[in-house]
């Protein structure tokens, strides 16, 4: 019979175990959340082509519930070049089940970096599609999108882009909750 006195790393820190155990969690949650109509259904100036917009604190959407307390994911873009950013993420632990109220925030970690090879954008989308390199140097093709209002959603990609117009990013987007997205 196996025995599991050697524990990974993570059971012998719990504050690292949470957050891992958490960002999987809110990574699998699906929402309810109104993705919209597919242009954004905004009549003002749309998204930004720049990964500039891309750049900040972002939270996410949808709201895990556990018991008497609850979670929402924190992402945090910095820009470290003309073409890329620092990808990092973090947990707000919320003390009631609704995500309201003050929280706290347990990180946030670094996760990687995008490099972007492109951006486009029209009246209701922008999409930046580039190469995730994680701190473990493993690479993912992703793409960054912002809606209007701020709504940014992170899509997976392969290398090279299986999604490569604003119209397949779009129809990708329909498929993804607005829970799972964030904003500012």
């Amino acid at each position: 019979m196996p025995t599991f006195s050697a524990l990974p790393r993570l059971a012998h820190r719990p504050a690292a175990t949470l957050i891992v155990l958490t960002t999987l969690a809110l990574s699998a949650c699906g929402g309810g959340g109104d993705n919209g109509p597919p242009d954004g259904g905004s009549g003002g100036p749309g998204p930004s082509a720049s990964i500039n917009a891309l750049a900040g604190d972002w939270v996410q959407k949808g709201c895990v519930k556990t018991g008497a307390q609850s979670f929402k994911k924190m992402l945090r873009a910095s820009i470290t070049g003309p073409t890329t950013l620092d990808y990092a993420e973090g947990v707000l632990t919320f003390g009631g089940n609704d995500c309201a109220g003050a929280s706290r925030l347990a990180g946030p970690s670094k996760l990687g970096s995008v490099s972007f090879a492109r951006s486009e954008a029209n009246q209701g989308l922008a999409a930046h599609w580039g190469e995730f390199r994680t701190v473990t140097s493993t690479r993912f093709g992703a793409i960054w999108t912002l809606r209007p209002a701020n709504l940014l959603c992170l899509l997976g990609d392969e290398i090279p882009t299986i999604q490569p117009s604003l119209s397949a990013v779009s129809a990708s987007l329909a498929t993804v909750p607005a829970d799972n997205c964030f904003t500012r």
